[in-house]
């Protein structure tokens, strides 16, 4: 049945990712739209897990510097289409409500990427930032060794005159 309802769901792709709003680019949100899909074709193992494409492709998103707001924006745009998608397309309610569970599961792993991999990147930064408020203060401290030294020197060839 799962593999079935799979390829019912593979059908609505375009109509869920809005392929005719970006023409031939990749559609924002095509990892949510094929986790969902995998997801429902595996649901019959005893515990399929969640793809690692769906962690890979988020964070590869990120990485080239999608702000992860967008990231989890064009998953729920496309959990919302889905939805209503199904709605229109599938006549079992119990079809439905997997899909709308599968959905859940999919749009909470993929917030659940985004939220470690912007704690992950809040450490970075934070780390970046002690390291160079770390290099200002030992760059004040030389500065000021520096200008003793200096007046130090000044001292002596106005004593020596």
């Amino acid at each position: 049945m799962s593999s079935n309802l799979a390829d019912r769901v593979l059908v609505l792709r375009d109509e869920v990712l809005a392929i005719a709003d970006v023409g031939d680019t990749d559609p924002p949100g095509a990892e949510i739209f094929d986790a969902i899909v995998s997801t429902i074709a595996a649901r019959e193992d005893t515990n399929p897990g969640l793809d690692m494409a769906l962690h890979e492709a988020i964070s590869r998103r990120l990485a080239w510097g999608e702000r992860a707001e967008m990231v989890l924006a064009n998953a729920a745009a496309v959990c919302q289409r889905l939805l209503l998608a199904c709605k229109r397309a599938f006549r079992n309610p119990d079809h439905e409500i997997l899909v709308i569970d599968i959905a859940s599961e999919v749009m909470c792993t993929a917030a659940r990427i985004v939220a470690q991999a912007s704690v992950s990147q809040a450490g970075r930064e934070r780390a970046a930032y002690l390291r160079e408020e770390l290099s200002q203060r030992r760059l004040r401290q030389a500065l000021e060794r520096q200008r003793e030294e200096f007046d130090r020197l000044q001292e002596l060839v106005d004593k020596s005159r």
